[in-house]
């Protein structure tokens, strides 16, 4: 009796790990998937103690299994001999079968007796409303004057609840490449750029330059520059030098050239599918970049500004209010591989934030909505 008693708790005891296990990993599966997690460790987890719960349960329900479904086959055999003698006969309910009609069962005290399954139906509606209460996201605490990005960035944390976002609609996924296909077009060179320095006296060397010779860049060296600051890596399937969430690539960039061998003055798009320029805008530009980005003079100088812009949809679609966070990050991964780049080949690069949006979104030719410009990069040959 004690044995039978201890297997009957230990039965339940594992139901209500099997059920929790469960739950957590609903849970947990949604949010790895809505926030795009990679090796989420409490999904993991819970995933194995779901698992180890599972067969815990089917070795103490073993015996009521196997009896089942004997029962079930020997029931089955039963008919199939009664079809071949007699018509068949529908057998009587017994009181309690479901669907006889039959109340629910009382106890001798006149206690109506829960079903099993439906003790366990309650647990589990009480464990997704715990999960859901627990993921309700009371209002951030913003002190009130606030920039606009301290907003953002308390809106945009992460919470249970955030899920839920999955179910609205925040519009499809863009294509993934932009293409300028009336545009005049002409490839770069692939050839291989000999580096002065090892890539850790570039890390170490790497600093921002604002006096430019004015002697033109080399098409090699250009090219080099635009392919490994966020052009496409070597036989890696469409994979690009820059990281980025998902592998969306929200960044486009947009040379504006005022001195390279071989490329006219002006303002390009960088095809990274041919390797090549689309040229937007024919003519020397260098002084309105220089006016927009609130009179740098260097602006004006160096050999190249390559200006990056961000197109919101193509990370908006999967991560909906973090994408504006995740586009500025991959602009910096953009940023730092020009800037070690271009000390690896002896010349200067200078990142610039503080611009007049409107004008350089209206000199690519970008909506500004959409697509919107968010980080100059000038780059050359440094001044002796």
């Amino acid at each position: 009796m004690a044995r039978h008693r201890l297997r009957t708790d230990l039965s339940h005891l594992v139901s209500w790990v099997l059920l929790g296990s469960a739950a957590v990993t609903i849970a947990t599966g949604v949010i790895a998937d809505a926030w795009d997690l990679n090796g989420f460790r409490l999904h993991t987890v819970a995933g194995y103690v779901m698992t180890i719960a599972a067969l815990a349960h089917v070795a103490l329900s073993w015996n009521r299994l196997v009896s089942y479904a004997r029962f079930r086959v020997g029931h089955v055999r039963r008919m199939l001999a009664s079809h071949r003698t007699t018509a068949p006969t529908r057998p009587a309910r017994s009181p309690g079968h479901p669907g006889s009609g039959a109340r629910p069962s009382r106890s001798p005290q006149g206690r109506v007796m829960v079903p099993r399954r439906g003790l366990l139906g309650l647990a589990a509606i009480g464990a997704a409303g715990f999960v859901a209460g627990r993921g309700l996201r009371q209002p951030p605490a913003i002190p009130h004057g606030s920039d606009v990005g301290v907003v953002y960035h308390e809106w945009s944390k992460p919470g249970v609840t955030d899920a839920l976002g999955t179910l609205t609609n925040w519009g499809g996924k863009p294509p993934l490449y932009k293409d300028y296909d009336d545009a005049p077009f002409a490839a770069l060179p692939d050839r291989p750029v000999a580096s002065t320095m090892p890539l850790r006296d570039a890390v170490q060397r790497r600093h921002s330059t604002r006096e430019y010779a004015g002697t033109p860049l080399s098409t090699d060296a250009f090219s080099a520059l635009v392919r490994h600051a966020g052009g496409l890596r070597d036989g890696a399937a469409g994979r690009r030098t820059a990281p980025s969430s998902g592998a969306l690539y929200p960044i486009e960039v947009y040379p504006v050239v005022n001195a390279v061998e071989g490329v006219a003055p002006g303002v390009y798009h960088y095809d990274v599918r041919r390797h090549g320029l689309s040229q937007l805008r024919a003519g020397d530009v260098g002084a309105d970049v220089m006016r927009y980005g609130l009179d740098q003079d260097f602006l004006a100088t160096a050999n190249v500004v390559v200006v990056l812009t961000l197109i919101h949809q193509r990370m908006r679609f999967k991560y909906r209010d973090r994408s504006y966070r995740y586009g500025l990050i991959e602009a910096g991964h953009l940023g730092q591989n020009l800037y070690l780049v271009a000390t690896a080949l002896g010349l200067g690069a200078c990142a610039v934030g503080a611009f007049h949006d409107d004008g350089i979104n209206d000199l690519l030719g970008v909506d500004g909505r959409e697509e919107v410009a968010v980080y100059l990069l000038a780059a050359g040959v440094r001044a002796a």
